[in-house]
């Protein structure tokens, strides 16, 4: 089904640019550069945050409270998406079809209502992280560093 392949992807995205960055050092991941956000650590902050805040919305909670998570090093990053992801692919694996496609209400921090499906839902947060992904790998270069190739295309390649 297009939903697990999407979800599939978008968790080996999050661990493949987690440990590319991670080649480069927790000096790079905290280093200030000039983004949307102030460091690659920044960043992925945001990323986890938002992603537990729809997890929660997807849940049933309307108005769920933003949590921060222990991202001050690559490797406590990387578990902290792992657990979370589980958690998600758990809950993910109770739904029906029309549970993915029942319509739930929610308000966004901003205090603006919305709603959107459980599938919609998905499909917003995995490309918001990509979006952000994308400036990771942006912050990299201007580090003088590599960027990491995770479009989905490489995906189906690495994992057959």
């Amino acid at each position: 089904m297009l939903r697990d392949k999407l979800f599939a992807y978008h968790k080996w995205a999050t661990q493949e640019i987690l440990a590319h960055t991670e080649h480069y050092g927790d000096d790079i991941y905290q280093k200030a550069g000039a983004s949307s956000f102030s460091s690659i650590k920044e960043t992925v902050s945001h990323v986890i945050t938002v992603e537990k805040l729809w997890f929660l919305r997807m849940a049933g909670t309307e108005k769920p409270a933003a949590e921060q998570f222990n991202v001050e090093t690559i490797a406590k990053a990387r578990q902290a998406f792992m657990l979370l992801h589980a958690e998600m692919e758990l809950y993910f694996s109770t739904l029906s079809e029309e549970q993915w496609l029942e319509v739930m209400p929610f308000t966004n921090l901003r205090g603006d209502s919305f709603e959107e499906t459980r599938e919609e839902m998905l499909f917003t947060f995995i490309n918001h992280a990509s979006y952000h992904r994308g400036q990771i790998t942006s912050l990299l270069r201007q580090f003088g560093k590599e960027g990491k190739a995770i479009d989905y295309i490489y995906f189906p390649k690495e994992n057959r």
